[in-house]
């Protein structure tokens, strides 16, 4: 049972990741503010809301129990607990990189709403969510260090600094005029990346069959976390100037 509900979770997640790749464009072309603007950001919110949880699902299953998902056919035995402890580590990680999505969206989503008004960036659930984000990071971390796998550590590490400065804006004592503005491009940004870097990663690692080998093969994984950032840094600062984002 375990199997199918993960093949579901996985066609779902596929058919909707493709949707939310290309609607990612339509809000950020639109008019900031306009009518097309809001109603494409949240059909890109919705749907990265949906590629999120069925990745969360997916990776809980395998967590669980791989052996059932993975209809491991193999024998018994040392081979046995490789597979189980390959596929967890994987697992793990997808369930870091689902969970840094869905905090993304829910920052990006709140601050919107909240504007000025953090309270409701406060709730138990949406700091648990944060602090979820900021365990895995530091426990996917810890396994790449074990296991020397630099794409672990570079996720992990992303994963806490994100988590970070989501908790650094909540809680800051003042924070700037219109500066809720920069943080909801920011975080829908990083929801971006993440949708991005799971096309690269996984699609990549068919369309640059036999060029990327090796420790190039991190490339598809990175490739879109450093465009995004420098996309964001740029943005951040166009649109600093633009709002006229004030130092009080």
């Amino acid at each position: 049972m375990s199997h199918f509900i993960h093949q579901f979770a996985l066609y779902f997640h596929i058919t909707i990741g493709v949707i939310a790749l290309i609607t990612f464009w339509l809000p950020m072309f639109a008019r900031k503010g306009s009518k097309n603007h809001r109603l494409f950001g949240k059909f890109f919110v919705n749907a990265m809301y949906a590629v999120s949880v069925s990745g969360i699902i997916m990776s809980l299953l395998v967590l669980a129990d791989p052996v059932s998902v993975r209809l491991y056919q193999g024998s018994l035995g040392l081979q046995q607990q490789n597979f189980i402890a390959q596929n967890q580590l994987f697992a793990a990680f997808l369930l870091m990189l689902s969970m840094l999505t869905l905090c993304n969206l829910r920052q990006s989503v709140l601050v919107l709403l909240a504007k000025a008004e953090r309270s409701m960036l406060k709730s138990p659930f949406h700091l648990a969510l944060i602090a979820s984000l900021a365990l895995l990071g530091m426990i996917v971390g810890g396994l790449g260090y074990i296991n020397n796998i630099t794409l672990l550590k570079v996720f992990a590490s992303l994963c806490v600094l994100n988590a970070i400065g989501m908790l650094h804006y909540i809680f800051k004592a003042k924070i700037k005029q219109r500066e809720w503005v920069l943080v909801h491009l920011r975080n829908i940004l990083g929801a971006g990346i993440a949708t991005y870097t799971a096309f690269f990663a996984f699609g990549g690692k068919q369309l640059f069959a036999g060029l990327l080998t090796g420790e190039l093969e991190i490339v598809p994984w990175i490739l879109p976390s450093i465009v995004g950032v420098s996309a964001i840094t740029y943005l951040t600062k166009k649109y600093r100037r633009q709002l006229k984002v004030a130092d009080n």
